[in-house]
């Protein structure tokens, strides 16, 4: 099942797109899931959801919709914290609601690019996927160097053993950086997952994160990563993808015109 979305339902430059004339701010999720059948909810990684304002989302969703959760940035600058602390098990709590209604996907942690084989090994992360389980946790890797030459098989080994989700990314093709080239594995038959930067070619020179997500794909650009979801979906149940283009309303923007060309991601459907 293939599962299109965004990284907000509330941004205020999605409104026009998504909206209709004098929809309250409460009601805007409400608003988004006529159009997609998923969400990825960024909030979540600078405070975590409480059970009653899950409960909001649950109710102001159709059956079927289902919330990626990104994790706190606190696990995303050191995975290692997950042995120490109760963020994991506030979590939990936190996105019950999403879990007794069946509309959890997964987690998703995001590492900063200075996570590196250099200096970090994956098994960082083992505390934190036993806290999970037995739900289902994607890990998106920033730096390249996970995927070069014999480590990508180790990496790629790593994500299948526990079981974990690798992330695909479509980011700027920038000759000489270290930034993740586009791999569409699928580690575990469940889940395949696909984030959508944009490629703005001034991304490394970007001040904020807006400015280097500030891409709107092309029609052939579209059809070429609607391939790419193609081949995904033809090895994993479900297929999560999120435009992360997410200056402007380039996000929905991308997502709609996915969701035309693969016939799917609409939770009308």
């Amino acid at each position: 099942m293939l599962h299109i979305g965004t990284g907000s339902w509330a941004d205020p430059d999605y409104k026009k797109l998504l909206t209709a004339p004098g929809v309250p701010a409460r009601e805007r999720l409400r608003a988004y899931a006529a159009w997609f059948n998923h969400v990825e909810v960024n909030s979540s990684y600078y405070a975590t959801p409480k059970p009653e304002t899950a409960a909001t989302w649950v109710e102001q969703t159709p059956a079927g919709f289902t919330f990626d959760i990104k994790l706190h940035r606190i696990l995303s600058q050191s995975p290692k914290s997950a042995a120490s602390n109760t963020l994991v098990e506030t979590l939990l709590a936190g996105v019950e609601p999403l879990i007794t209604a069946n509309k959890l996907g997964a987690f998703l942690l995001v590492l900063p690019p200075r996570f590196t084989p250099d200096n970090h090994s994956l098994d960082e992360l083992d505390t934190l996927v036993e806290k999970l389980r037995p739900h289902p946790l994607a890990v998106e890797l920033r730096h390249s160097a996970w995927v070069d030459g014999d480590q990508r098989a180790e990496t790629l080994a790593w994500y299948k053993a526990r079981g974990v989700t690798w992330v695909a990314v479509d980011m700027p093709r920038i000759k000489g950086s270290t930034l993740m080239p586009p791999l569409d594995e699928v580690t575990t038959p469940g889940l395949a997952y696909l984030r959508l930067h944009g490629r703005n070619p001034g991304y490394l020179e970007a001040k904020t994160a807006a400015e280097g997500h500030d891409y709107a794909y092309t029609a052939r650009e579209l059809t070429d990563l609607a391939k790419r979801i193609r081949g995904l979906e033809a090895k994993a149940t479900h297929v999560h993808v999120i435009a992360n283009n997410h200056a402007h309303d380039y996000a929905p923007k991308t997502a709609l015109s996915l969701r035309a060309r693969l016939g799917g991601g609409s939770s009308e459907e």
